[in-house]
C-alpha cells in the first residue's frame, strides 16, 4: 500500500472517531483483540519504557511535555496522542518527528495481515498497534503513550507503564463512561496498575475519591499536584509564561528543598498548562529511578529546557497578536471555562469574535455559557465530519442564551479570522481546530507545525 491507500484502509475499520460510540456499542470495547493484535506484531510494546497519561482534559498536552523533557535528557521518545488536527502522521511520532508516508504505509501493510486475523479490530486499535510497533521498529528508549478514551478497555492499556497519570477528570462521553464523576473516574482510574506510581492533579472530591481508593487497593504510590507539588503563576504574556514550583513540605514528609524547585519557563500559555507542566515534573520525579536505571539521569535543567521549548498547537495557540487571534481545542464545558479564563489573563479587556463550532455529543450550552461574558459576538460554522453539529443550532443555543450570533459558512468564517479588526477565538473541537488551522495557513500564507503542502491543494 501506499499512503492515501493506508489511510483508506485504517479508515475502513470501525471507527469510533467518525461515529458515535454510545452505550451499545461500547459493549465491543476490550483488551481481547488489542493483545491477539499486538502479539502478531511480536508484543512491540515490551521492548521499550513507558509513561500512560489519562484524563479528560489536558492528557495530550502533558504528555507533549512529558516527551519534550525526556527528549532533553537524551532519551529517544515515541510519543502516541489522538486524535489528530491534520495530518494522521502526528499520532505517531519519536523525536518529535511524525511518522513518514512511507513507514506508515509499510507498517499498515504488514498490519493488515494480523487485522484479518482479529475479528472486528477498529481503526483506533490499529493506529495504536501501528504506533507501538514504529516506537520498536526506531528502537525508542521511552514512549509517552496518551489514553484516546477513558481507560480502562482503552486500546492503550495493554501497556505495563513505569507511571500513570491522570490528569484533569471533567464530564465528557457521558454516554460510554458514565454520568457521574464517580463513573468516569472509575474508567480513567483502569490505566492504575499494582505497585505502580501515579501522579493526578488536583480533582473534584468525587473523582479524587476514586483515584485515592484505587491507587490504595492497588498498592500504587500517590503523589498528587497541589498537595505534594505546589506551583504559583509568576508572569503571563502571549508567548510563554513563567511559574514557580516546588516539592511541598506538606506531602509525604518530603524535604522542603527539592532539586526540581524553582522557576520555569513554559510555552503552553493558561494556568491550567502550568498545571499539566506540574504534573510532568512530577511524574519524572517519581520515575527517577526508573530514568536511572535505562541510562539518563533526571537534570532539572533538561526538564526546565523541554518545557520552554514544548509546542503544542490548538492549545491555546496564539496565531496573530494584533489583533490576536487564538485558536483552541476546548470541547466541553470544562475547558471553556479554562479558556476563558486564559483569554481574560493574557488579553484582559478584551472583547472576543467566538468563531465556533462542535460535534453533536458536546454540552454546546456549557461551552457557550463560559465564553459569553466576553463575546462581542458569536460566528456559528459547521465543518466537515459526520458528528459535527448544524450551525443553525449552535446559533439558536446562543441566541437562547441572549448572545449576538449568526451563521456562517466555514471558509466565510476563516475569512472573517483573516480580516477581523477585532480579537478572534477560534475553538469547539479538535477536528474543528484543525480546519480552520490548516485554511488559516494557506490563506494567510504562514506556514504552521502539522498543516503540510499536500492538505492546503
Amino acid at each position: 500500500m501506499n499512503y492515501a491507500e493506508a489511510l483508506a484502509y485504517l479508515y475502513s475499520l470501525t471507527n469510533f472517531e467518525r461515529v458515535a460510540l454510545d452505550r451499545a456499542a461500547a459493549r465491543m470495547l476490550n483488551l481481547e483483540r488489542m493483545n491477539a493484535l499486538l502479539a502478531y506484531l511480536g508484543n512491540p510494546h515490551q521492548r521499550y519504557r513507558t509513561i500512560h497519561v489519562a484524563g479528560t482534559k489536558g492528557k495530550g498536552s502533558t504528555s507533549a511535555m512529558l516527551a519534550a523533557c525526556l527528549q532533553q535528557l537524551g532519551a529517544r521518545v515515541g510519543l502516541y496522542t489522538s486524535p489528530h488536527l491534520s495530518s494522521f502522521r502526528e499520532r505517531i511520532r519519536v523525536n518529535g518527528e511524525m511518522i513518514t508516508k512511507e513507514a506508515l504505509a509499510a507498517l499498515t501493510t504488514r498490519l493488515r495481515e494480523a487485522v484479518a486475523r482479529v475479528p472486528g479490530v477498529t481503526t483506533f486499535e490499529a493506529a495504536t498497534a501501528l504506533g507501538f510497533a514504529y516506537f520498536a521498529e526506531r528502537e525508542v528508549d521511552w514512549a509517552v503513550i496518551e489514553v484516546g478514551l477513558g481507560g480502562r478497555l482503552d486500546a492503550t492499556n495493554v501497556i505495563m507503564p513505569a507511571a500513570s497519570v491522570i490528569t484533569s477528570i471533567s464530564y465528557d462521553h457521558q454516554d460510554v463512561l458514565g454520568h457521574t464523576l464517580t463513573e468516569i473516574a472509575s474508567e480513567k482510574c483502569g490505566i492504575i496498575k499494582p505497585g505502580v506510581p501515579v501522579v493526578s492533579q488536583a480533582q473534584h472530591p468525587e473523582a479524587m475519591a476514586v483515584i485515592e481508593q484505587r491507587a490504595q487497593a492497588q498498592a500504587a504510590p500517590l503523589t498528587l499536584v497541589g498537595r505534594d507539588w505546589r506551583w504559583q503563576l509568576l508572569a503571563a504574556g502571549p508567548k510563554q509564561q513563567t511559574f514557580a514550583l516546588w516539592r511541598s513540605a506538606e506531602g509525604n514528609g518530603a524535604a522542603h528543598h527539592h532539586d526540581l524547585d524553582g522557576e520555569y519557563t513554559l510555552g503552553l500559555l493558561g494556568k491550567h498548562q502550568i498545571e499539566n507542566a506540574a504534573t510532568a515534573v512530577a511524574t519524572l520525579d517519581v520515575i527517577r529511578s526508573a530514568l536511572r536505571e535505562s541510562g539518563f539521569a533526571l537534570e532539572p535543567s533538561a526538564i526546565r529546557a523541554g518545557l520552554r521549548a514544548v509546542h503544542w498547537p490548538a492549545r491555546f495557540e496564539v496565531l496573530r497578536t494584533a489583533p490576536p487571534l487564538v485558536v483552541d481545542s476546548a470541547h466541553n464545558a470544562d475547558s471553556a471555562q479554562k479558556l476563558a479564563s486564559a483569554l481574560a489573563e493574557i488579553f484582559p479587556g478584551n472583547r472576543w469574535v467566538f468563531v465556533f463550532s462542535t460535534l453533536r455529543d458536546k454540552d454546546t450550552i456549557g461551552m457557550i455559557r463560559a465564553l459569553q461574558p466576553l463575546a462581542a459576538r458569536w460566528v456559528m460554522t459547521a465543518f466537515d465530519h459526520p458528528r459535527a453539529s448544524d450551525a443553525a443550532s449552535l446559533c439558536e443555543a446562543a441566541r437562547a442564551l441572549g448572545a449576538d450570533a449568526e451563521v456562517r459558512t466555514l471558509d466565510e468564517g476563516v475569512r472573517l479570522v483573516l480580516e477581523s479588526e477585532l480579537p478572534v477565538c477560534v475553538f469547539g473541537s479538535v477536528a474543528f481546530a484543525g480546519r480552520v488551522r490548516t485554511l488559516w495557513s494557506k490563506w494567510s500564507g504562514v506556514p504552521l507545525a502539522c498543516v503540510e503542502e499536500d492538505e492546503l491543494a
